[in-house]
C-alpha cells in the first residue's frame, strides 16, 4: 500500500520473534535456556536502543503503550498486560531455577587451525608450503602438454585411494561420503560430511594434518575426546595418505583451495570434465564407479571392501535377493531391485544411492546386474545356447521381468489378541530366534548362506536394524504400523532367499501352507510388538533414580523396573590394531539407581550366544575361523580431576583416556569353563590410548554380577557414591562423563577388538528445593505486578491531570 509505513512496535516485537527463533531451533548445538535468556535481555535493550534514536520514532513507538495505559476504553487490555508480563517473568525465573538435566553445551571447531609444522612418517613438514605430491605430477605433465600421462597418474592414485578408502574409511564415512557409514550411528558427532562443499574451502595439506594425526592430534577447541578419527600415520603410509586425499576429491567432485592460479585453473578443468561425463554415466560404466568397490567387478560380491562388511555384499551371480516382493522362488521383480538400489538397507554397507544418482540411472543398473547372473534366471524359456558365454551368462537385453506379487490378502488388526495369538503360532521360531526373539539360536546349528557364509538369526527386538523390513513411507503412526507389518508377512510368506530363512506359505495350487495365512498375521503382529522391548538408541543424558532405601543386590529386583533405561550405538573399535570390522552386538542400555551412600548400574546388551570356553554348547555352535573367549562388559570414568563439564567441556581421550586425563574402567568378565576361571571384576586405570591399561589389583570397592539368559547379557556393578584413591566421586546435579565397551567372546573377541561407545553424560538429578522452586517466581511475579500497576495508576493520573 502506497505511503504505508511499518508500526515501530509491531516491528519491534517481530524482529525478538525471529531473534528468539533463530537462537531457539537455528544455533547449533542447542543453547541452553539460561543462556538463551541471557542474550533475549541484551536484544530487548538493542531493540530499545534502536527505536529511541530519535524523538519522532520514539514517540511513535511509544503511542500504542501509552493508549493502552492511559485510556478508559483500553482497560481489557490494559489488564492482560498486567497480568501477562508478570506472569511471563515468572515463567522464566521458574525455567532459570528448576534443576537442568541438558546436558552441557560443547562448542567445537569443526576446522581448527593447523599447526605451522608437522612430525609423522619420521619427517618434519611445513604445512604453510606443503603440495599433494600427486596433484604436483599431474599438473607438471598436464603443462608439459602430456594429458595422457597426466591422467594415467591422476586414476592410478585415485584407484588405490578408493581401495584405501574402502578398507578403512567408509565404514564411518560412508559409500557416499556424507558422513553416514554403517557405523556413524555410534559417534557423537557424526563423521565428516564431505559433500558439504566444505572440502572444497580447504588445503590438502589440512587433510593430511587431519588424516595423519586423527582425533589425538586436534586442539583443545577441536574437542579431541569426541573424535573417533584414527591416528593413520601409524597404520597407513606417507603416499596413502595422499592418494585417499585425492580420492576424495575425486569423488566428491570438488577442487581443494589452491594459491596457484595456473595449477587451480588445471585441476578445476579436469574436475569440470569428470564431473560431466559422470553425470552421463549408465549401466556397467556408472556400475564400475559406484559398485565394483563392494559387489566386485564381475557382481560375485567380491569387492575390495567385501570382506570386511557383515553382511557381505550381495553376489548377484546366483539371482538370489533377500528382500523380493514377488511370490515364492520366482525372480525379484525390477520394483524391487530399483528400491534398494536407491534407499538401500539399514544397518549394512549398502547405502540409498538417492543422493548421488537419478532415477534413471538406477534403472540403468537393473540390467547388468543381471547380466552377472549365470543361473538363467531371467534368460527368456526360448534361449539357445549360443545366447550365453562360457560362464552362463546370458548375452542378450531381452530379460524375463516379473510382474506378480506376493499377496497381502485376509490382513489382521494389530490387537492383543492377535498378538497373543501369533506368540503361540512364533514357538516353532524359537529355535533360531529364541523365546525373546533375540536370536540366541537354540538349535545348536551353526548357520550359514548359500556361499557358506556364517550367518546368524536377526534380533527382532532392534527394529533399526531391520534391513528393508521396518521402512514404511506412511507418515500416519497406524498407517506405517501396517505397512511394517505387511512387510513383516512378506518375509514370513517367502522366505529370505539364499538364506536359512523359509517360506512359509506353500507354492502351487492344492499344496498345504507350513503356516496358515491366519497365524502368518498374528506372527507378523507379534514380531512388530517385539520391536517396542528394546529403546532405539540414541543420544543424550544417563540419569540415575534416587531411592530412600537400599539399593537393590539382585539383577532380578523389581526396583530396576522404576529406573529410567537409556540406549547406546556401540561400534567397533576401528581405531587402533587389531581392528573389530565385524560386530554382532551394537546396543546396551543402561539403568541406574542411587541413594544416600551408593550408586548401581545395570547394563543390559542382547547378545545371541553365552560365550563359555569349555562349555559344550558354546564350542558346538562357535564359528571355526574364529577363537572363543569370554564375554565381558565395561564401563568407563575419568579419574578425579580428569575432566570439567562447565563452564568448558574437558574430557579424556574417549579410548583410554591421555597422559593429562587419566580413566578408570570397571572391567567384568564372565569366566570360562576350560580353563577354569570364575566371573571376576576389576578395575584397570587408563593413562593413554597407546599405552595397555593397568590393573588396580588392590582396589576392591566395586562389586558385580552378571546373568545372561534368552539372549541377552544383564551386568550389575555397585559401589559407593564417594570415590577414594583418586576414584571419581558421584555427586548430585554434576555432569559426569561415562563410556561403554562390549566384549563378545563368539565373535573372537578380546583385547583391542571389542566394540564401545563415545562419551554420554551421567546425572545423579538434584533434589528440587520447593521454596526456591515455586516461592521464588511467585514472589517475583507479585512485586512485578504492584510495581507495574503503580506505573500504570501514576501514568493514568498524569494523563487525566493533562486533560
Amino acid at each position: 500500500m502506497k505511503g504505508f509505513k511499518f508500526p515501530p512496535l509491531l516491528m519491534a516485537v517481530l524482529i525478538l520473534i525471529a531473534v528468539f527463533t533463530f537462537f531457539k531451533y537455528g544455533v547449533p548445538p542447542l543453547l541452553p535456556v539460561s543462556l538463551l535468556i541471557q542474550y533475549m535481555i541484551i536484544c530487548v535493550i538493542g531493540v530499545l536502543l534502536y527505536f529511541s534514536f530519535d524523538e519522532d520514532t520514539w514517540s511513535t513507538f511509544k503511542s500504542p503503550v501509552a493508549a493502552v495505559v492511559q485510556k478508559d476504553g483500553n482497560w481489557p487490555i490494559r489488564w492482560f498486560f498486567l497480568l501477562a508480563i508478570p506472569a511471563l517473568i515468572a515463567y522464566t525465573t521458574y525455567i532459570l531455577v528448576k534443576p537442568n538435566f541438558d546436558s552441557p553445551v560443547e562448542l567445537r571447531q569443526v576446522h581448527p587451525a593447523p599447526p605451522s609444522k608437522l612430525k609423522v612418517f619420521n619427517k618434519t613438514y611445513d604445512l604453510s608450503k606443503l603440495e599433494n605430491p600427486v596433484r604436483e605430477q599431474v599438473v607438471a605433465s598436464m603443462r608439459a602438454g602430456d594429458k595422457e600421462k597426466g591422467w594415467e597418474t591422476y586414476n592410478t592414485a585415485v584407484a588405490a585411494g578408493r581401495d584405501i578408502y574402502y578398507q578403512n574409511c567408509f565404514f564411518c564415512h560412508g559409500d557416499l561420503m556424507y558422513g553416514e557409514g554403517v557405523f556413524a550411528d555410534g559417534f557423537n558427532p557424526r563423521p565428516i560430511n564431505f559433500q558439504d562443499e566444505t572440502i572444497n574451502q580447504l588445503q590438502e595439506a589440512f587433510l593430511f594434518w587431519r588424516i595423519t594425526t586423527g582425533g589425538p592430534g586436534l586442539p583443545k577447541e577441536g574437542t579431541p575426546w569426541k573424535s573417533a578419527m584414527p591416528v593413520w600415520h601409524e597404520m597407513l603410509g606417507e603416499q596413502d595418505v595422499w592418494n585417499v586425499i585425492t580420492f576424495l576429491y575425486d569423488y566428491t567432485e570438488e577442487v581443494p583451495r589452491i594459491w596457484d592460479a595456473g595449477v587451480s585453473k588445471i585441476v578445476t578443468g579436469m574436475k569440470t570434465e569428470l564431473a560431466t561425463k559422470r553425470a552421463k554415466m549408465k549401466g556397467k560404466e556408472l556400475y564400475d564407479l559406484r559398485c565394483s568397490v563392494c559387489h566386485g567387478e564381475e557382481g560375485a560380491g567380491d569387492g575390495v571392501a567385501a570382506d570386511t562388511l557383515f553382511p557381505r555384499p550381495r553376489d548377484f551371480t546366483l539371482g538370489l535377493y533377500k528382500y523380493k516382493t514377488s511370490p515364492g522362488t520366482q525372480p525379484v521383480r525390477d520394483e524391487d531391485l530399483f528400491d534398494t538400489i536407491k534407499y538401500g538397507l539399514t544397518s549394512t554397507g549398502m547405502p540409498g544411492w538417492s543422493k548421488l544418482m537419478t532415477d534413471e540411472q538406477i534403472h540403468s543398473l537393473i540390467p547388468v546386474l543381471k547380466h552377472f547372473d549365470i543361473t538363467a534366471t531371467w534368460s527368456p524359456e526360448e534361449a539357445e545356447d549360443e545366447d550365453f558365454d562360457d560362464e552362463g551368462r546370458y548375452k542378450k537385453d531381452d530379460f524375463k521381468k516379473v510382474t506378480d506379487v506376493e499377496p497381502l490378502d485376509g490382513q489382521i488388526s494389530y490387537t492383543e489378541d492377535s498378538v497373543a495369538k501369533g506368540k503361540k503360532a512364533f514357538e516353532p521360531c524359537y529355535e533360531c530366534h529364541g523365546i525373546e526373539g533375540r536370536g540366541d539360536l537354540r538349535s545348536g546349528k551353526r548357520l550359514a548362506d548359500d556361499w557358506g557364509y556364517r550367518i546368524w538369526p536377526r534380533d527382532l527386538n532392534k527394529a533399526w536394524s531391520w534391513r528393508k523390513t521396518n521402512r514404511s513411507t506412511q507418515k500416519e503412526p497406524e498407517k506405517a504400523r501396517d505397512q511394517i507389518i505387511k512387510n513383516i508377512y512378506t518375509r514370513l510368506s517367502i522366505g529370505i532367499p539364499g538364506t536359512p530363512m523359509p517360506a512359509h506359505r506353500a507354492e502351487g495350487e492344492g499344496n498345504e501352507d507350513p503356516v496358515s495365512l491366519e497365524d502368518r498375521w498374528h506372527i507378523a503382529n507379534y514380531v512388530y510388538s517385539l520391536r517396542d522391548i528394546n529403546t532405539a538408541p540414541g543420544k543424550g543424558v544417563i540419569q540415575g533414580l534416587k531411592l530412600a532405601g537400599n539399593l537393590p543386590d539382585s539383577i532380578a529386583d523389581e526396583a530396576w523396573k522404576t529406573a529410567p533405561v537409556t540406549s547406546m550405538r556401540l561400534v567397533p573399535n576401528i581405531i587402533k590394531e587389531p581392528r573389530l570390522f565385524k560386530p554382532l552386538n551394537d546396543l546396551i542400555s543402561v539403568r541406574v539407581l542411587y541413594n544416600q551412600d551408593e550408586i548401581a548400574f545395570l547394563m543390559e546388551v542382547n547378545d545371541r550366544t553365552e560365550s563359555l570356553p569349555g562349555h559344550e554348547y558354546s564350542m558346538s555352535i562357535q564359528d571355526e575361523e574364529l577363537t572363543l573367549h569370554s564375554d565381558a562388559i565395561a564401563m568407563q570414568f575419568p579419574r578425579e580431576g580428569a575432566y570439567t563439564s562447565a563452564p568448558m567441556v574437558e574430557k579424556p581421550l574417549y579410548r583410554h583416556g591421555d597422559s593429562s586425563h587419566h580413566t578408570s574402567m570397571w572391567y567384568w568378565n564372565a569366566g570360562s569353563l576350560d580353563p577354569k576361571k570364575p566371573a571376576s571384576t576389576i578395575i584397570l586405570k587408563g593413562t593413554g590410548p597407546d599405552v595397555k591399561p593397568e590393573p588396580m589389583l588392590d582396589y576392591k570397592e566395586v562389586s558385580a554380577q552378571g546373568q545372561w539368559k534368552d539372549g541377552r547379557w544383564q551386568v550389575l556393578m555397585k559401589r559407593k557414591r564417594t570415590g577414594t584413591e583418586g576414584e571419581i566421586s558421584f555427586n548430585e546435579g554434576e555432569f559426569i562423563p561415562v563410556s561403554f565397551a562390549n566384549w563378545d567372546g563368539s565373535n573372537g573377541e578380546a583385547g583391542s577388538k571389542h566394540t564401545l561407545s563415545t562419551w554420554f553424560w551421567l546425572l545423579l538429578p538434584p533434589e528440587s528445593d520447593p521454596i526456591k522452586l515455586y516461592a521464588y517466581p511467585a514472589g517475583i511475579a507479585i512485586i512485578v505486578f504492584i510495581l507495574a500497576l503503580l506505573v500504570v495508576r501514576a501514568q493514568r493520573k498524569q494523563y487525566k491531570q493533562r486533560q
